[in-house]
């Protein structure tokens, strides 16, 4: 996510904590109005066209607004972002903001690849382990990766864990190289 996605998250996970609209109502709108935008290529195209009148372009908005129930926030966040020409920003907007929420709270998100399907077990060991590592409380998202062979590689923001077999034939190979 880039700056202008951080910016706009922030002014509006600050709205929120002010008291203005709860915060997970505000995440939900945000998300519904990403998958609208990311729906509608027609909707998108009139919202970016310079050819468009504002006036239209706000009647537009108001009518998706309205028709959706969205807040008052929601909506005037709406019509900045499109008035500054943000609208293909915000599906990242609403990322950030849902990130920024998690951190507020003290959480962080994880991705977890692993080969195979981890049963409950697994994954609570795994999830124990990397709150203990990082000293947070985590939100585990979990994939599938065939080309792992075994184990399982985990990421949470920068930081990777790579506890798979592929990796650990990288590290390896990389060892029997430098040595020989």
């Amino acid at each position: 996510m880039g700056v202008i996605e951080q910016r706009y998250a922030q002014a509006l996970a600050d709205l929120a904590a002010g008291g203005a609209i709860a915060p997970a109502v505000l995440g939900r709108e945000l998300d519904e109005v990403a998958a609208t935008l990311g729906a509608s290529a027609p909707l998108r195209a009139v919202l970016a066209s310079p050819a468009v009148a504002w006036e239209k372009k706000r009647a537009l908005l108001d009518a998706v607004s309205e028709r959706a129930h969205f807040s008052g926030m929601t909506r005037n966040f709406l019509l900045v972002a499109v008035q500054r020409g943000r609208a293909s920003r915000v599906q990242g907007i609403a990322e950030a903001f849902e990130q920024l929420l998690l951190e507020r709270q003290g959480i962080v998100q994880a991705e977890v690849t692993s080969a195979r399907a981890l049963a409950p077990e697994e994954r609570a060991a795994i999830e124990a382990s990397l709150a203990r590592r990082l000293s947070r409380q985590l939100q585990v998202q979990y994939r599938q990766d065939g080309e792992l062979v075994g184990g399982f590689i985990a990421r949470v923001g920068d930081q990777v864990f790579d506890g798979s077999i592929a990796g650990r034939l990288r590290r390896l190979r990389s060892a029997l190289i430098a040595n020989s």
